[in-house]
C-alpha cells in the first residue's frame, strides 16, 4: 500500500513522540490500527496487542468522524468486556479477555469484528482528509 503524504507526514511528527502529537493525530494513530488489528485478527487482536492500550483514542475518534454505527459496536464490546473503566495497559486486559473467552468462547467477537471488517462506515478516509484539514491550518 502506498502512504499518502499525508500520513507521511503524521509519521514524521510521530517520531517525535506519540505525547507530542496532537489529539486528533493521536486518533487517527488509534483507528489505524483498530482497523490494521480488525482486519488481521479481529478486535481480539485489537485488544490483545499493544495498539489496544489506544482503544479509549479509536472510540473517540469515531465519535468525532460521526461514525457512530462503530462507535456503538466497539463500545459495547468494550463496555461487555471490560465494564467501565478500560484498561489501557495491556498486560491488565489480559485477565478480561481471558474470562471473557472462557464464557463465550473464542468467537465472543465475531459480530463486532465482522462489522468492522465489512467497512459499514469506511473511517480511515475520514482520518486522512481530517488530518489534511489539520495539516492545511498549521
Amino acid at each position: 500500500m502506498k502512504k499518502s503524504t499525508t500520513w507521511q507526514l503524521l509519521e514524521t511528527r510521530w517520531d517525535k513522540g506519540f505525547d507530542k502529537l496532537e489529539l486528533e493525530e493521536q486518533q487517527a494513530i488509534a483507528l489505524y490500527w483498530l482497523e490494521a488489528e480488525t482486519m488481521n485478527g479481529g478486535l481480539n487482536q485489537f485488544f490483545h496487542n499493544s495498539s489496544g492500550d489506544l482503544a479509549p483514542l479509536a472510540l473517540a475518534g469515531l465519535k468525532q468522524l460521526n461514525c457512530m454505527q462503530t462507535y456503538t459496536v466497539l463500545h459495547d464490546l468494550m463496555l461487555q468486556i471490560f465494564g467501565e473503566h478500560y484498561p489501557t495497559a495491556q498486560d491488565d486486559r489480559f485477565a478480561f479477555l481471558e474470562a471473557i473467552e472462557a464464557k463465550l468462547g473464542p468467537d465472543y467477537d465475531r459480530n463486532a469484528t465482522n462489522f468492522i471488517q465489512d467497512l459499514h462506515e469506511d473511517f480511515m478516509p475520514l482520518v486522512i482528509n481530517g488530518l489534511q484539514k489539520l495539516y492545511a491550518n498549521q
